[in-house]
């Protein structure tokens, strides 16, 4: 007599598990798509600095700091929020 032997173990299946979605469902069941349109808080950003001129103008507010020279200090500090450029002098009080 022979015996067939079967495997009672669950198999996996090869496809991935479904990964969650960024939409969300209300209520009603309607779908609710992400916002990616720019609001106007988007437009008052202030201008972007090169990496270049934030080194050089965390440079020179360090510099001002050490040295005692509130001039140097503050032109570094305008040059991070862009309201000034590297290649101008600082001015003096």
């Amino acid at each position: 007599m022979s015996s067939v032997v079967t495997d009672s173990k669950p198999t996996l299946s090869a496809e991935p598990a479904p990964m969650p979605t960024t939409q969300t469902v209300q209520e009603h069941g309607q779908i609710e798509e992400p916002n990616t349109a720019p609001t106007s808080q988007d437009s008052a950003q202030p201008p972007i600095v090169p990496f270049k001129e934030r080194v050089i103008g965390v440079a020179k507010k360090t510099r001002g700091t050490l040295l005692g020279k509130p001039e140097l200090k503050e032109h570094g500090e305008k040059i991070l929020q862009g309201e000034a450029s590297i290649h101008d002098e600082p001015r003096s009080s």
